[in-house]
């Protein structure tokens, strides 16, 4: 994500953090359009078409996180063209990011990943179903469907993303790309959160507070500076590495994602090769 901690604090606050470094729309756009394009017909390849057994439940996920990262790139695209308030923005983009860490570490992280993503889906539905007949019990009538996962018959387990973050950069810090997922999750991620507006802090509210005389006037729109390129243009990076991975293991083309991954991530001494290790 394009975080620029080395911008001093005036500059924070006339021009947002990253966005006065992030490529135009111009340049963003197409890309985005190009990145969704080409995991769309990689998932048309009979390469990803895999056999629906335990053995391959992660990496089919893990495509299926893929996958949702970009709708999710569409609506951050969305958000440029007609620009969403930051928050918004901040919202999407946290969103991508705990898709792609969650794809990642399936991919990277084995049976053990497997079984803390089913079982966290297994206790989560566990507790509604508790909550349901509790509130049945008092009285209280719901019309509340909650499926049974009947086909996964994991042990209640519980995800955390940091977590998942502190075992990818175990995992994948040999391929170059992912050695800062945990710093990414540390800052980039609590910043989308906390600093950003994906949570209703003070920071986000207090941006709706005009108390520039002895009276405070609530404004109808935040006074936040916008903050949207920067989030595509770091979603993108991150959705071109989980297609590097994911299609350079099925034996597709990854030339496109790897010049993406170089043109849009930060500035670095070393170029992404087409077919990490």
């Amino acid at each position: 994500m394009m975080v620029d901690a080395g911008a001093d604090d005036n500059n924070q606050t006339k021009r947002g953090i990253g966005e006065d470094r992030a490529a135009s729309a111009g340049v963003l756009l197409p890309k985005a359009e190009r990145l969704i394009e080409l995991v769309r017909d990689g998932f048309a390849n009979a390469a990803c078409q895999l056999t629906w057994t335990e053995r391959t439940y992660g990496r089919v996920f893990s495509l299926a996180a893929l996958g949702h990262e970009c709708v999710v790139l569409e609506q951050l695209a969305s958000g440029v063209r007609q620009e969403f308030p930051s928050s918004i923005m901040a919202l999407l983009a946290r969103h991508h990011f705990e898709t792609w860490l969650t794809g990642m570490y399936l991919f990277f992280g084995g049976e053990v990943a497997l079984e803390a993503f089913l079982g966290e889906s297994q206790r989560s539905h566990e507790a509604l179903r508790q909550e349901i007949e509790r509130l049945h019990a008092n009285g209280v009538a719901l019309d509340v469907a909650s499926p049974p996962l009947e086909e996964f018959e994991w042990e209640a387990a519980r995800w955390k993303y940091e977590r998942a973050a502190q075992e990818l950069d175990r995992l994948g810090s040999e391929s170059g790309l992912l050695h800062n997922a945990l710093a990414m999750y540390q800052v980039v991620y609590r910043a989308l959160s906390g600093t950003h507006g994906a949570h209703p802090t003070h920071r986000l509210l207090d941006t709706y507070v005009d108390a520039s005389s002895m009276f405070a006037r609530v404004l109808p729109r935040s006074q936040s500076v916008p903050l949207r390129r920067a989030l595509l243009q770091g979603s993108l990076v991150l959705s071109a590495m989980h297609a590097l991975f994911s299609f350079a293991e099925r034996g597709l083309p990854t030339d496109e994602f790897a010049r993406l991954v170089n043109e849009l991530r930060p500035s670095s001494n070393e170029d992404i090769s087409t077919s990490p290790g």
